[in-house]
């Protein structure tokens, strides 16, 4: 039944993972199909997966659990850390073996994969009791139904250095509205004497090249997907203008890996970088004494096109296979209230509370820099909710770097991207 929801994704996955029932009985926490439901004093097991290990966040998952329990005292959380390096292989042998957790912490671009084949408990009911009072639903929604609630999400903006800004012939607060204005202040920075750049391009690294492509893409009015999600939209005009902007914006610019392009940024070498909340969060605990100022994504040109970001996030979901669905609905709405939200952005940085009323909350509101990420995430996208995104995004990110490091022009590599990314749907359509 497994392998026919998961369809030829699964297969894949066991071959590589050698899925046997030792490597089942071995998945985190123990779980076994024969995992205990009570603790030895009675009460009922929820157990949960999530991937904050880092010790000042995981210490509020652990508070927020411990909170729970005092709260619903016939409960007892037994949490699990996974890791993104091989969370989704145990979760894919979890699903396979039969030893689901009750509440699982899935990324936005998983939701659709465990969905598609029904392995995911809907929550549209959910959805419509608690929408108003939360950011970022779309990631969640797959067939017009929910499947999951959104607990962490990001966005980007772009960060500009307020002091190498006057040197490019701006001011401060006369940030670049355009991409025109954006690419000229950056030639004239990378004209200067010295190891000054204009901008931090994104080097070929996964999970990171395409997102910040795609912000270009939309403002110019593109898309990766048709709305129905059957082809690949990469060979349009707007797409080949948004590719065309990057390449050149690139001639201006230092083509590094994320971490790398922000420690540029922080050492007064990048005029503009785009990046996320934790960049800012770095800068304020480090005391760099770092001018800058963060502003939304720049318009193609006057009267044309958007502003919108790349939108990504965290979803709390709960197999359909759960023992404990109930249990796990209760403490997902736990994990969801103000004080959790609030505890768990202090503790990572995050500038955009999935709330509502901790977004309105003044340490958020209040901040020149947090508003900025609240604003952008009003005007931010996520990637299509395809069950088969992870390959997407895979040949979305070779046809970008194709172009980027010339290997390829543009309307060349958008149409072989094209092509790939059309095989993907095409053989998603026979399964």
């Amino acid at each position: 039944m497994i392998r026919r929801i998961l369809g030829v994704q699964l297969g894949k996955w066991i071959l590589s993972v050698g899925l046997a029932a030792g490597l089942v009985a071995g998945l985190p926490g123990g779980c076994g199909k024969n995992q205990a439901d009570k603790t030895a004093d009675g009460k009922t097991i929820i157990r949960f997966w999530q991937f904050w290990t880092e010790p000042k966040v995981r210490a509020v998952i652990t508070k927020s659990a411990e909170d729970f329990e005092a709260a619903n005292p016939e409960y007892k959380v037994e949490i699990t850390d996974l890791t993104w390096n091989d969370g989704h292989q145990k979760i894919v042998a979890a699903f396979a073996g039969g030893a689901v957790p009750d509440l699982l912490e899935l990324g936005s671009d998983w939701i659709a994969e465990f969905a598609d084949g029904n392995a995911l408990m809907e929550m549209t009911s959910e959805y419509n009791n608690l929408g108003n009072s939360y950011f970022g639903w779309l990631p969640a929604v797959y067939k017009n139904r929910c499947w999951g609630l959104p607990w962490y999400v990001s966005t980007r903006v772009l960060y500009q250095n307020d002091e190498l800004v006057r040197y490019a012939g701006a001011t401060p607060n006369n940030p670049p509205v355009f991409w025109g204005q954006l690419m000229e202040r950056c030639k004239r920075i990378s004209q200067l004497q010295g190891k000054l750049y204009g901008y931090g391009v994104n080097a070929a690294e996964r999970h990171r090249l395409y997102k910040k492509f795609l912000p270009f893409l939309w403002s110019a009015g593109g898309d990766i997907l048709t709305p129905d999600g059957t082809k690949c939209e990469l060979v349009s005009p707007q797409a080949i203008e948004a590719l065309k902007f990057l390449v050149d914006l690139s001639e201006f610019g230092y083509v590094e890996k994320q971490a790398q392009l922000d420690e540029m940024f922080m050492s007064n070498r990048l005029l503009y970088h785009i990046s996320g909340d934790w960049l800012y969060e770095r800068i304020k605990t480090s005391g760099s004494p770092l001018r800058f100022s963060a502003h939304k994504i720049p318009f193609p040109a006057l009267n044309k096109g958007g502003q919108i970001s790349f939108a990504g996030g965290e979803y709390l979901t709960i197999p359909r296979a759960a023992k404990q669905p109930l249990g796990a609905i209760k403490l997902a709405r736990f994990m969801m209230n103000e004080k959790t939200i609030f505890n768990l952005c202090i503790a990572t940085g995050c500038a955009t509370p999935t709330h509502k009323g901790v977004a309105e909350n003044p340490y958020f509101a209040k901040d020149s820099v947090r508003e900025v990420f609240i604003e952008q995430l009003k005007q931010a996208k996520a990637p299509p909710v395809h069950p088969r995104w992870v390959d997407i995004e895979t040949e979305l990110e070779w046809g970008v770097e194709q172009a980027l490091y010339k290997k390829m022009t543009v309307p060349d590599a958008l149409n072989k991207t094209c092509e790939k990314i059309d095989k993907i749907l095409e053989d998603f359509a026979k399964k």
